[in-house]
């Protein structure tokens, strides 16, 4: 007998006691559940907290919101990854079985995070707030892609996720430009900021077409793929991913919307004191890095498929046992 935390050992059913509660040999129930998808349902709604998804992510909102740039750029660009690793890493891994046997209704809460948070970024008043809400949206795509369990669908899952770290750190940066300058982010109180800022602007039209997914970007290179598994998968039936997709037309409209009404048009902006200038020097190289960045692997994304793919194979591999 070894007693290990080992995940190489864990991920290996033949490895438990016969009379564990965690066997598959031996089932013991708990609740009504057999323990080991009891224990599946626990690390995944840890996990799901963490992502955030649907309706656990009541949290992030307020979070981003209180939260200074730099730490919304940690957050978001991050942190939240650590939840869509935990899936794969532990709760999927440990217990394949019962991943399995809650495919389809892992798969129905993604779509809900993808609607749910486009829909609330639609509806909110506050940039940043509908920044944090278009995460809760993107990240949804990233539980589809793995419930699919597939080879196209983890790869978009983990590579939505690269690309959202990219994505989200360079639109807070933004917020936190214009939020230096003004001390204000609710969108009704800009217009016409092209006039006075437009390479802002023209940084900002990228992160706001890279997110909406445009080809071309890494973004849409991730949905694509959590998309593409989920049709091609047997786990679930696919009008799920026919819903998951109107998450493209909602996230095109709720970024396309705030563009418009606050880059186009005549200049005006609310508070009349406040210093509009546009971008200096250190925040040119933030993010032209990050726009550089999600462009290369929107157009070569076989730089972190040739990454992952080995990786994916062995994880899939826990699931064709």
């Amino acid at each position: 007998i070894v007693h290990t935390f080992d995940f190489r050992f864990l991920s290996d059913t033949a490895n438990y006691l016969p009379n564990s509660l965690l066997s598959t040999t031996n089932v013991y129930f708990i609740g009504g559940l057999p323990a080991r998808f009891l224990a599946f349902i626990l690390l995944f709604i840890g996990f799901a907290i963490k992502l955030p998804l649907v309706p656990f992510h009541t949290w992030l909102p307020d979070a981003h919101v209180e939260a200074p740039t730099a730490i919304s750029v940690i957050l978001a660009g991050t942190l939240l990854k650590i939840g869509g690793y935990g899936f794969m890493r532990i709760a999927y891994s440990f217990f394949a079985d019962a991943a399995v046997y809650y495919a389809y209704w892992i798969a129905l809460a993604g779509v809900i995070a993808i609607i749910w948070g486009a829909l609330n970024a639609l509806a909110q008043t506050d940039f940043k707030r509908q920044i944090a809400y278009s995460s809760v949206s993107h990240m949804g795509f990233v539980v589809l892609g793995i419930a699919a369990l597939n080879s196209e669908g983890v790869n978009g899952a983990i590579f939505q996720m690269f690309s959202h770290g990219i994505l989200s750190a360079m639109l807070f940066l933004i917020v936190g430009v214009l939020y230096t300058r003004t001390g204000d982010r609710e969108i009704k109180n800009f217009q016409g900021l092209a006039n006075k800022m437009p390479l802002f602007t023209f940084f900002v039209a990228v992160a706001f077409f890279a997110s909406l997914g445009l080809p071309g970007f890494s973004g849409f290179i991730g949905e694509f793929f959590s998309l593409m598994g989920s049709f091609n998968t047997h786990l679930f039936p696919d009008w799920i991913t026919a819903i998951a997709a109107l998450g493209l037309i909602f996230g095109a409209a709720y970024f396309l919307w705030t563009f418009r009404r606050m880059f186009l048009g005549k200049f005006w902006v609310f508070n009349e004191s406040s210093q509009i200038v546009d971008l200096n020097k250190r925040e040119i190289i933030m993010l032209i890095s990050l726009s550089a960045l999600t462009f290369l692997i929107g157009i070569f994304p076989q730089y972190i498929f040739d990454i992952t793919n080995k990786s994916v194979e062995e994880f899939l591999s826990l699931f064709n046992n």
